[in-house]
């Protein structure tokens, strides 16, 4: 039997599986050899207590319990299945964003790796080239993917808050600052507990901050990607885009905006992600001081 062509549908195909297969190990490989911890939601080792709290969350919300007792002729009570699915939401963008932040550090590594040793690559120099400019275009690609990844999540948790505070089940298009900004003012003054705890404090400080591990800064960033400017090193060509998109910035805010060098980018990403899962804490502390709806039927 002939070997299939090596453009034939069926060996793309083979190579298209093996790819997919050897980037998701990869990926496992890659953070287990760095001597770095990516931010994460459960705490490494705490697992069963964060899964606890978690579905002590879900009922405070007014969820079902993770178990209850039924006689063989009852009938589960009726369960309001929103705060389980919204907060699972919000774990899986976590993971996302997580997966995203990981890829472009890992985009960065090897595209770094391959403009010093470019003879890393068994090509003449005119492919050289192209496959260096190909890698470095898609460390860019991801590193863009996870700045949206990361503001979603925070959308994500803005949901949640919304139904927690207001009820409001149908989130809106302002996102987490509007439910944030839409707290400090209706719930803040008639809630000391809340207005005094560190946890508000926090998140509160988090979400109104410009610096580069703030989510002001995020935002910025994610609507720079979205709205005005792919990512990418700022050359001479560019220059006047770039000003003109934010010349309502003084020039040193401007300056923050600027696409870094890939590690320094990175380095942000990776400052932004131990963000999340650092105030994921402070949220479920916000969760649960306020008034409880745990359901009776299932006491």
């Amino acid at each position: 039997m002939s070997e299939p062509s090596p453009n034939s549908l069926d060996s793309v195909l083979t190579d298209v599986v093996s790819f997919v297969f050897k980037e998701t190990h990869l990926l496992i490989r890659y953070e287990a050899v760095l001597q770095q911890e990516f931010g994460r939601l459960v705490p490494t080792g705490d697992g069963d207590a964060f899964e606890k709290r978690m579905n002590r969350v879900v009922e405070h919300l007014g969820g079902p319990p993770e178990f209850y007792l039924l006689r063989n002729d009852q009938e589960p009570p009726p369960a309001d299945n929103y705060p389980e699915a919204v907060l699972r939401e919000a774990f899986e963008v976590f993971y996302r964003a997580r997966t995203s932040v990981l890829r472009a550090h890992l985009f960065m590594a090897g595209s770094s790796l391959l403009a010093e040793q470019p003879d890393l690559i068994d090509a003449n120099e005119e492919a050289k080239a192209i496959f260096l400019k190909k890698a470095q275009s898609a460390f860019w690609e991801h590193a863009e993917a996870a700045y949206i990844r990361l503001y979603s999540f925070w959308d994500r948790i803005g949901q949640v808050l919304d139904f927690t505070f207001f009820n409001i089940r149908k989130f809106d298009q302002n996102g987490f600052t509007a439910v944030m900004d839409r707290i400090h003012t209706n719930a803040i003054p008639m809630n000391n507990r809340l207005k005094f705890s560190t946890s508000w404090k926090r998140l509160r400080s988090f979400q109104t901050s410009e610096k580069e591990d703030g989510l002001k800064w995020l935002l910025q960033r994610r609507n720079l990607v979205v709205h005005s400017l792919h990512l990418h090193p700022i050359g001479t060509e560019d220059e006047g885009v770039f000003k003109s998109q934010f010349n309502h910035l003084d020039a040193a805010h401007r300056e923050k905006l600027r696409p870094r060098e890939p590690d320094e980018e990175v380095r942000l990403l990776v400052g932004q992600l131990d963000k999340a899962s650092k105030h994921f804490s402070d949220f479920l502390d916000i969760v649960e001081l306020t008034p409880s709806r745990k359901r009776e039927s299932y006491l």
